[in-house]
């Protein structure tokens, strides 16, 4: 029980600047589609890992679900002990009773893991909860397994600017073929401005504040994979809201 305490800890200071782990990192992976009963309270569910990742016997997970239709959706499922390894593929014993929800496939098992020795960056942080992004013609930007064997700033660079021109492409295409669908900012420092004029002219800093906004707030987000140019457009009509930093010189925006 204390272990599955001191796991929970980790999980709630996850990517506070204030409390980081040195040597340790929560990162979420999604469950197949195989399940099965053990009892009416517990759910043997199993994950099947890359090339390179292993885990001890007897590790502690704690399964929460992936935005689906609604913020419930969301929810901490429960927690369990890895009983079984068969290869690649690990199963977990998940005891569902307290919060009464049914494990489903594609749901994310979260574990304090050792770091890697790459770049911490947005997209590590990013890949910790298994977001993926996507362009405008829906492929993938980075792996969410590999960044965390491979990633350097300079990569992280490369793919901000990738983004922005992803974001302003998207922005150019509607303006010209589908200008009704562009509607005012609702709120934030660009409110009344129109959507697609302002995407048209995004910055490296509001792509930056976007995936930081997606990291402080994962549970939308976490466990798919998304085009980003139309969340990107979601969180800008919306307000573009960002996350404050310690480090800010007003403190009180």
């Amino acid at each position: 029980m204390k272990q599955v305490f001191f796991f929970m800890s980790w999980l709630i200071v996850l990517h506070s600047t204030a409390q980081q782990d040195t040597v340790r990192q929560v990162r979420a992976f999604p469950v197949t589609d195989y399940m099965v009963d053990l009892n009416d309270s517990i759910k043997l569910v199993q994950l099947h890992l890359p090339d390179g990742v292993s885990l001890p016997e007897k590790k502690v997970g704690l399964l929460k679900g992936i935005y689906r239709d609604k913020q419930s959706d969301t929810a901490t499922i429960g927690t369990g002990r890895c009983q079984l390894i068969k290869g690649d593929y690990y199963y977990f014993a998940i005891n569902y009773k307290k919060s009464g929800v049914l494990p489903r496939e594609g749901d994310l098992i979260y574990l304090l893991m050792d770091k890697t020795n790459v770049y911490p960056g947005l997209f590590v942080s990013l890949s910790a909860h298994y977001i993926g992004l996507k362009n405008v013609y829906d492929t993938p930007l980075y792996n969410r397994y590999s960044v965390f064997s491979f990633w350097e700033k300079s990569t992280e660079d490369q793919l901000i600017d990738t983004l922005v021109a992803d974001i302003r492409f998207t922005a150019g295409y509607f303006l010209k073929n589908e200008p009704t669908m562009n509607m005012p900012i609702k709120s934030g420092s660009r409110a009344g401005k129109m959507l697609f004029n302002t995407m048209l002219t995004c910055t490296r800093q509001e792509v930056i504040d976007f995936l930081e906004y997606m990291i402080a707030r994962p549970n939308l987000y976490a466990g798919q994979e998304w085009k980003a140019s139309e969340i990107f457009a979601t969180w800008m009509s919306e307000g573009g809201p960002t996350v404050m930093r310690f480090d800010d010189d007003n403190t009180n925006k």
